[in-house]
């Protein structure tokens, strides 16, 4: 088993296209677990639309995870649909910011919070190494970046670990999720919405 090596995005980076979703094990290809960017399979969210409005469309289009996108189709971040829940948004209501007040951009992860791989790299790894992963770079989220310098996918712990046909064998794969939520409690993931 190997990692994968991980960079940081630079600084202007614009959304590629490509395919479909598959059941996954321990030995697929890595890249059948990449989340594609398609323009008509996977939307991406404005960073200034309304996160009950985002919500209803994640919704709409049965999509857990989006792009953030600014209006030069640049990925500004990720969001989860679960961020923009009523029941996570009603930890952020008080007297003078209502759910309504909140935009995808308060909501999302960062783009300079997301590491990112080569696309080039996963030709011959394998979902057992990108789990490895993500354990060793202590994220849940992994970009990837095409031969031309645009994101063309997102790798997501969750999401793999939920579209695999049999968990994985090892101790150490099977409390991935586990580490992965200490991580996301650790680094306080609803502590990074902007308060004004």
């Amino acid at each position: 088993m190997k990692t994968l090596n991980t960079f940081c995005l630079s600084s202007a980076q614009t959304l590629a296209q490509s395919s479909c979703v598959t059941q996954l094990n321990s030995d697929s290809p890595a890249v059948d677990a990449m989340m594609p960017f398609d323009h008509q399979l996977r939307m991406a969210l404005p960073a200034t639309m309304p996160a009950p409005e985002a919500y209803r469309q994640m919704v709409d289009e049965n999509s857990k995870i989006n792009y953030v996108i600014n209006e030069r189709h640049e990925i500004l971040g990720i969001i989860s649909r679960g961020w923009l829940s009523a029941t996570h948004l009603a930890k952020f209501v008080d007297k003078t910011h209502g759910p309504s007040s909140w935009t995808v951009s308060d909501m999302m992860l960062p783009r300079y919070e997301l590491l990112a791989v080569a696309q080039d790299e996963l030709e011959n790894a394998t979902v057992a190494d990108v789990l490895a992963s993500f354990r060793s770079v202590q994220r849940d989220f992994l970009l990837v970046i095409n031969q031309r310098g645009n994101v063309c996918g997102l790798f997501a712990a969750e999401d793999i670990l939920q579209r695999m046909q049999h968990r994985p064998s090892e101790q150490n794969e099977l409390n991935v999720l586990n580490i992965l939520q200490q991580i996301r409690q650790s680094h306080k993931l609803e502590a990074q919405v902007v308060h004004s």
